[in-house]
């Protein structure tokens, strides 16, 4: 029986155009999953055993630099999803952190599942495929604008592009994202707010 409520659901046929013979295929696949705020679901050193679709709540992907500094690569709230896909399907240890900064409701899939859907439904196929476009996107554009872009227009473009993530995620971490220090980003927000 399909769940009418289930935001994966409503996620697939929005998005993906998915019909309800490939809904019915594509949910058994997916196990519920919470997390607590600050549980990691993989670290560096790790095989990634999962893909995951925030149902609620929001997660982060970072890594550790060099010099012990963490770079966060994206946030990932409702509707959003999350992996590492060389772990995932290549079998091989991650460099990378995701971790939950809320109590977050999550759906997963693991490799076996993931393989079948990916060759055996459309839908998820191309959902999938859609999916990477718009993370390579969205990786590609803040690379480029992070070569010229100041601090101060960097963070004037997140918060006109992403404001709601300002309520929900710790300064230090937006700092991280944005690829500047906590001190630096709190003497923009100062300089703003004093305008």
């Amino acid at each position: 029986m399909l769940m009418n409520s289930s935001p994966l659901l409503t996620h697939f046929k929005q998005e993906y155009n998915a019909s309800d013979e490939d809904c019915r295929k594509i949910i058994p696949l997916f196990e519920q999953l919470e997390v607590k705020k600050n549980h990691h679901l993989y670290r560096s050193g790790e095989i990634v055993r999962h893909v995951y679709f925030v149902q609620q709540g929001c997660l982060r992907q970072y890594y550790i630099n060099n010099n012990g500094e963490e770079r966060t690569i994206y946030f990932k709230t409702e509707n959003g999803w999350c992996s590492e896909l060389v772990s995932f399907l290549d079998n091989k240890p991650t460099e990378l952190y995701v971790q939950a900064l809320e109590n977050s409701k999550l759906q997963c899939i693991n490799q076996k599942n993931w393989k079948y859907a990916v060759t055996q439904i459309r839908s998820f196929t191309m959902g999938f495929i859609r999916a990477q476009q718009d993370t390579n996107y969205m990786l590609k554009k803040r690379l480029a604008e992070a070569t010229v872009e100041t601090p101060e227009e960097k963070y004037r473009r997140f918060i006109k592009e992403e404001p709601f993530l300002l309520q929900r995620i710790p300064l230090y971490h937006i700092a991280a994202y944005l690829s500047m220090t906590p001190e630096t980003l709190s003497r923009i927000r100062k300089k703003i707010t004093d305008k």
